[in-house]
């Protein structure tokens, strides 16, 4: 299963948010005939999907077997520290997060984790 950015219809006096061939570069790819991997999916479903979601998804990576989000808390208070880095564990039922005030500094976090992740010739 792939994850995408939403694509919406796009009036004929609006110019697309994004180029056409970047909106269709997946996100995230899980195996989904993985159970775990599936109620990963099934999961972020249902915190950024329906009537009572809890979290807006900014961006996603996965790293291994954990999905790194970028999220904003859609019921959050004014003075609390409304974004956070989501680690989604691809292996356990498992999710832990680290909160920011700003937008910029979840993905400055998120951007030094990126950096320091190993790369598959780095063994």
């Amino acid at each position: 299963m792939c994850f995408r950015r939403k694509s919406t219809s796009v009036s004929s006096r609006r110019r697309p948010r994004f180029p056409p061939d970047l909106a269709l570069i997946p996100l995230a790819v899980l195996d989904l005939s993985k159970p775990v991997e599936r109620r990963a999916h099934d999961f972020l479903l249902r915190m950024t999907t329906g009537a009572d979601k809890s979290w807006q998804l900014l961006t996603m990576r996965r790293r291994e077997d954990v999905l790194l989000c970028v999220v904003r808390w859609v019921h959050g208070h004014t003075d609390a520290k409304l974004y956070s880095v989501v680690d989604v564990s691809l292996i356990e039922s498992a999710v832990h997060w680290h909160d920011y005030k700003t937008a910029d500094m979840a993905f400055a976090a998120l951007a030094k984790r990126d950096a320091a992740a190993p790369t598959a010739s780095a063994s």
